[in-house]
């Protein structure tokens, strides 16, 4: 009996250590974003273990990493069914109202959780990353929760991590390096702060730092993915290329090869990584084998256009909204990026009532981006030469806002380009006003009015503005070198038809010294010799 006992408790502990390293097996495949081998898991765990409210806690996390909001809600919600002291479920709730913009809800819901935990640091910790790694990050509610937690347990070197990221969020990078640093006195196995110190040696251009933090990330813990991730952007943007290859397979290795997987790839590659050719390689692989896989098709528009591919962008653009219009509107969705390149893309092509379309679409939805999007679409209409939408758009943002010098630049040239002269008088009018001092824009001013001077008995309108320009360029006559030549044979003209011939010959003197075979200007020369002035 004695033999017995001891066997059964024997197999006991066997079967707890079991469950505790299935269960970390469970994490280690969400920390390497594998997460259908992560659901597998913890959908195994709750099939032996029903009871655990833990469990349906660590599938509601694998659900919202994957961005299924509300199959995560029913798990978190599951977990507090089977023990109404899930704790970490109610923080897993509060996260799914802050991807909803109900704040007030999700800190309900943080407040309860922490009700009667004041002494329990993990919880604390949970519900200040709710805050911190949220869409739109809420730093004055995280910090005091990351530091009570940090307070309560400082050997935990995961809270110093958080505090580092929540530094690192405000911008404060001497901080956010202090706190990982300290992370690492406590802990120097932890993968995961090598990776955020490399981020701030990136943020600073010292990628070399940036690479060598993460290949101590990689010594440490060989099998992290995200260490892989990250070393494999960061040799993409120092063009360190002859190594990215076996960094990416390696990755691709760890967050596993499954459908989901390659699909998470090719959003990583043409999203984070930048490496566009690679991404419309990936996810023309996928589609050959999974054309249901609608989301590639969003990220192949990207690549498309970033790789100047834009018929193939727009195409690509086109199956992504066919497929959602023909698919479940429930789990499929666009975002107004989606039409925002589909419209960039069109605007490449100069299918300007296409592009107008798309952005109208993305207006609609983001009005608050309305002065945004009129202004980088007009200069987009005005470098592809479609300069009467580029006016349009123009005025369109002044309507709401004053233009800025440089778009009232690019509205005045579209507007001299379209022959509208007087309207680009005007613009270039308001222009000089705001920057009295700015040459181009007295030398445009000047050249507009000599277009419109069109009587056959001129009436030298440029002559006050090519004086300004000569008054404030002449300082610079080598960088003004082009303006200047026009400027000077406009005034030796008028000198000329004036009968101010010794006036004239001098601004045909000032050419030559800038352009000794100017061809105009040897031309008038040849007609100077002999006149005299009046009066003489």
């Amino acid at each position: 009996m004695k033999v017995l006992l001891t066997w059964v408790m024997a197999m006991g502990a066997f079967l707890i250590a079991l469950r505790a390293q299935t269960t970390e097996e469970g994490l280690r495949h969400l920390e390497n974003e594998n997460f259908k081998s992560a659901l597998g898991v913890f959908d195994q765990l709750i099939a032996v273990q029903p009871k655990n409210h833990l469990h349906y806690y660590y599938k509601g996390e694998v659900l919202f990493a994957m961005e299924d909001y509300q199959a995560s809600s029913g798990a978190f919600r599951k977990g507090l069914d089977v023990s109404s002291k899930c704790d970490e479920c109610r923080v897993g709730l509060a996260k799914i109202e802050l991807v909803k913009g109900q704040q007030s809800e999700a800190d309900d819901f943080i407040e309860s959780a922490l009700k009667g935990n004041s002494k329990k640091a993990g919880i604390h910790a949970l519900a200040g990353r709710a805050y911190l790694y949220g869409r739109n990050p809420l730093l004055e509610k995280a910090l005091p929760l990351l530091e009570k937690a940090r307070d309560l347990d400082p050997k935990q070197a995961k809270y110093w991590i958080y505090l580092g990221d929540a530094y690192y969020q405000k911008k404060d990078l001497g901080q956010a390096m202090t706190a990982y640093e300290t992370a690492v006195e406590k802990d120097k196995s932890d993968p995961e702060t090598y990776v955020k110190m490399a981020r701030i040696w990136a943020e600073g251009k010292n990628l070399d730092l940036a690479i060598q933090q993460l290949e101590t990330a990689i010594e440490t813990s060989p099998g992290y993915a995200i260490a892989y991730k990250e070393l494999y952007e960061m040799l993409i943007r120092a063009r360190k290329f002859d190594k990215v290859v076996p960094v990416l397979e390696k990755y691709v290795s760890l967050a596993g090869t499954d459908v989901d997987a390659r699909v998470r790839l090719v959003k990583f590659l043409s999203y984070q990584a930048k490496d566009y050719q690679r991404a419309i390689v990936e996810g023309n692989k996928i589609l050959e084998t999974y054309p249901d896989q609608y989301t590639i098709h969003r990220w192949l528009a990207w690549s498309y256009y970033e790789t100047g591919e834009f018929n193939n962008s727009l195409q690509s653009s086109y199956r992504l909204f066919g497929a959602v219009e023909k698919g479940d509107t429930a789990t499929m969705r666009l975002y107004p990026s989606d039409y925002e390149y589909a419209g960039k893309a069109a605007i490449k092509l100069k299918l300007k009532d296409t592009a107008d379309a798309f952005f109208e679409q993305v207006i609609a939805l983001q009005p608050e981006r309305l002065q945004e999007i009129a202004g980088q679409l007009a200069k987009s209409y005005y470098d592809v030469k479609l300069y009467e939408n580029a006016v349009a758009w123009y005025l369109r943002k002044n309507e709401i806002a004053s233009l800025t010098i440089n778009e009232l630049l690019y509205l005045g040239l579209s507007q001299k380009l379209l022959r509208d002269y007087r309207g680009a008088d005007t613009t270039f009018g308001v222009i000089l006003a705001k920057s009295p001092a700015y040459e181009y824009g007295w030398l445009q001013r000047a050249d507009i009015n000599h277009k419109m001077d069109t009587a056959e008995v001129k009436a030298f309108l440029a002559k006050p503005y090519y004086d300004k320009y000569i008054e404030l360029a002449s300082a610079a006559p080598e960088k003004n070198k082009v303006g200047l030549i026009e400027a000077y044979l406009y005034m030796l003209v008028f000198s000329a038809q004036a009968g101010e011939y010794d006036t004239a010959r001098s601004y045909c003197d000032l050419v030559l010294n800038l352009d000794a075979n100017e061809g105009r200007a040897l031309e008038y020369a040849k007609i100077l010799n002999g006149t005299k002035s009046k009066g003489r």
